[in-house]
């Protein structure tokens, strides 16, 4: 009992917990849960009654159709033994019976017998129990003396036997009866009465088809059963409680369970005069067949209405839950950053009022993003002008002071090329120098233009990493590649990519100037694209063994002028980030300071992630 009702609290926490989880916080999913309660609820409700309604009838018409064939094979039984029995009653009663000679009570005998086949042998006695005549034409005498049949009627009783099989197996009864002349008991008529018939009734007593008939006596011998050898055998087919259970006169149905431990629908109608009783047996699951199929039919018929009405309920819910699931959708959009995107809403007033504001909500946030992207440019500008006019004074310096030392140099009568050529290299790189801090100061000011064709990022990849190699092994820094197998074409600007693979294998030999090695793996793998959608990338992980990036200082790396080397500018990385971003990709760095660092460049491969279009390109960051 306790185990039942802590069973019975668990599963109302579990449909608490259902009902209160995140599935059911969701207004649609209230709403179609609502509509379907109220639509299939009285339909469940009035599917239980049928159902618990029809079974009764029918289990009712059933138990009344086995008690009618029960009664009726009882009928027929008791009408087919009363008959022989009846025979025997009237020929002791005659009064000539005891007077007549042996001849002519043999061919009294053998007539009977002729007209009723029912008799194999009827036998008269004489009070000591010797055989007198038969109806047999064979001469033998038999002596009865001490067989029940005889001992009953020499008492004055009529006497009924048990089954009995002759030499063939054949069953057969005995039923005698006393012989009186002038209140004086003075023979015994006995008579053998053949059961086959009774056999062949049980045979032809057809219920479904593994339903049978057959006949026990209260005291649970087999008298007649569809299957042979079980009566010869006197094998026991029902327990005898259930037949002491029983009361006479009535034809009673209940269920129980039979020798071989199956369920049984019984019917039972009592023989009083021969202590016998009619079985009519089958099995429960197919007497109430018929029964099931229609509960079946029925609980289909209930199904199928539920499913329409959950579908009407979920139409209606769509009707009226959609307007707001196109708001919900929208806002999340201008959520995750996409504030170009509109919200149209034709239906319902209130609602399509609600995604105007929304809209002009976004917009305004958009022309506010302008503006502060501007003003963050500006000052980014403001200060790498700073930092340009600082950097720019060595260079400047060194080349005049350098072009004035070439000047000598030429006047002289006897100049050396070599020193010329020297003074000449260092003036180039000064140039070059400055050259590189425009371009950097033109990347932050002008975000680059990407031009956007189909390329193996492998062999961009390859082109960087072949650059890099002859400083790496100056360094000794062992680079190692691990590829996967396969030729990866993506939509990407080839320069703008070898520019942020170049920037992070500098960072990486930067950071092992006492040598170590350079991992650069490849795969494909999943990330999520615009509006959180998954989707495909080129994975490209960088591994060194470097001094590593302390863990308060890694989100700062990707910032503009963020360096922690004293000859470093701090745009590498942050220009790389900016290039990744232009290819809608992601840069994912996790270091462990002293260990090394490890590096995640994912660059999409669908081509709609990346050929945005040209006029819409930066714009916002105009």
């Amino acid at each position: 009992m306790f185990r039942v009702s802590t069973a019975i609290e668990k599963t109302k926490v579990w449909i608490r917990q259902q009902i209160q989880g995140p599935l059911f916080k969701r207004l649609n999913t209230r709403l179609l849960f609502t509509l379907t309660v109220l639509a299939a609820l009285p339909l469940v409700i009035v599917g239980i009654f049928m159902t618990s309604v029809t079974r009764e009838a029918i289990s009712e018409y059933i138990k009344i159709q086995h008690q009618e064939i029960a009664r009726r094979a009882r009928n027929e039984v008791d009408l087919f033994i009363e008959s022989p029995r009846t025979i025997l009653r009237l020929l002791v009663e005659t009064k000539d019976i005891a007077e007549m000679n042996p001849f002519t009570q043999n061919l009294l005998l053998n007539k009977i017998k002729s007209t009723y086949p029912i008799f194999n042998k009827i036998v008269i006695t004489d009070s000591l129990g010797d055989e007198i005549t038969s109806s047999e034409f064979e001469e033998h005498i038999t002596n009865y003396q001490g067989d029940p049949s005889f001992e009953a009627a020499k008492n004055g009783n009529s006497f009924f036997s048990a089954v009995k099989f002759n030499q063939l197996e054949e069953p057969y009864v005995v039923s005698s009866h006393p012989i009186r002349r002038f209140d004086a008991i003075v023979g015994t008529l006995i008579g053998e009465i053949d059961l086959t018939s009774i056999w062949n009734l049980v045979d032809e007593i057809k219920i479904g088809e593994q339903g049978r008939a057959f006949i026990i006596s209260r005291t649970g011998e087999l008298i007649a059963h569809p299957d042979k050898r079980k009566v010869i055998q006197k094998s026991q087919v029902l327990a005898p409680e259930i037949l002491r259970n029983l009361e006479q006169h009535s034809e009673t149905s209940h269920i129980f369970i039979s020798i071989d431990g199956e369920e049984m629908l019984g019917t039972f109608a009592y023989l009083q005069p021969f202590d016998w009783v009619v079985v009519i047996e089958q099995p429960v699951e197919e007497a109430y067949e018929v029964a099931t199929q229609m509960l079946y039919q029925v609980f289909i018929f209930v199904g199928l209405v539920i499913l329409v009405a959950i579908l009407l309920a979920y139409l209606l819910e769509k009707r009226i839950t959609a307007p707001i699931n196109t708001l919900v959708d929208g806002v999340k959009r201008y959520g995750e950053g996409d504030l170009d995107f509109r919200i149209y809403i034709n239906k319902y007033e209130e609602i399509a009022v609600l995604a105007e504001e929304f809209n002009a909500m976004a917009e305004k946030l958009l022309e506010n993003q302008r503006k502060l992207r501007r003003v963050e440019r500006l000052a980014a500008m403001s200060k790498f002008a700073t930092l340009v006019s600082h950097e720019i004074r060595n260079p400047l310096n060194s080349m005049n002071i350098n072009m004035q030392i070439l000047k000598r140099e030429i006047e002289r009568p006897e100049s050396d090329p070599d020193k010329m050529r020297k003074y000449y290299d260092i003036i180039i790189s000064e140039i070059q120098r400055m050259d590189n801090l425009v371009n950097n100061f033109l990347m932050i000011s002008r975000p680059p233009r990407f031009d956007f064709l189909p390329n193996d990022l492998h062999v961009v990849l390859d082109e960087v990493i072949f650059m890099h190699e002859v400083n790496a092994r100056q360094q000794n820094v062992i680079i190692s590649k691990n590829y996967c197998d396969q030729k990866i074409l993506a939509n990407i600007d080839r320069d703008q990519l070898k520019q942020v693979f170049h920037n992070i294998i500098i960072n990486a030999l930067q950071a092992m100037p006492k040598g170590g090695s350079l991992g650069v793996t490849t795969q494909i793998s999943k990330i999520k694209g615009r509006y959180k959608r998954k989707i495909q990338a080129f994975q490209v992980e960088f591994r060194d063994t470097g001094i590593g990036i302390p863990s308060e200082r890694l989100q700062d790396i990707f910032e503009f002028y963020y360096t922690s080397k004293k000859t470093g500018t701090g745009l590498g990385l942050a220009i790389a980030r900016q290039i990744v971003d232009g290819h809608s990709g992601t840069i994912e760095v996790d270091s462990t300071y002293g260990k090394g660092t490890r590096l995640k460049v994912n660059i999409p491969l669908r081509s709609q992630e990346t050929g945005i279009k040209k006029e819409r390109r930066y714009a916002d960051m105009r």
